[in-house]
């Protein structure tokens, strides 16, 4: 589990994939988390609205929604982010409530995969960012 910035790699493969963060001015922090094989990149968020997240402070914390498979270590950026203590502390010591919400997630939307016409199912499909990376969630 480490904090991680996407690299402009990443983004210049991702450009026209409207689902994946991406602010003009400055990247969105990630935490890192390896599972099943593979590394998943889960973004720090403000304003999370939804149940699909680990909430650190207030409306803030992991979405798990617009989590990103890392599948080259380029899409990686060398620069090291910065989170609040306090939020940092929190992480810390959540680690494996963390990883545990995001294999329910990864596991929730294999299954909307599965049964895409359900009502909760179009919406977790809809927002992922899980879409992206299916290939790599068998």
């Amino acid at each position: 589990m480490q904090l991680k910035i996407l690299s402009e790699k990443f983004y210049d493969t991702y450009s026209n994939y409207k689902e994946i963060l991406k602010k003009e001015n400055r990247p969105y922090a990630c935490l890192t988390i390896q599972l099943s094989g593979h590394l998943f990149a889960i973004p720090f968020r403000h304003h999370i609205k939804h149940p699909y997240a680990f909430y650190t402070i207030g409306e803030s914390g992991l979405d798990y929604t617009k989590t990103v498979i890392i599948t080259d270590p380029l899409f990686l950026s060398n620069e090291s982010p910065s989170i609040e203590n306090k939020e940092f502390a929190i992480i810390k010591r959540e680690e494996q409530k963390i990883r545990y919400g995001l294999a329910q997630y990864v596991n929730q939307y294999k299954r909307a995969m599965k049964h895409p016409c359900n009502p909760r199912s179009k919406n977790i499909l809809k927002y992922s960012t899980l879409k992206y990376f299916t290939e790599y969630l068998s």
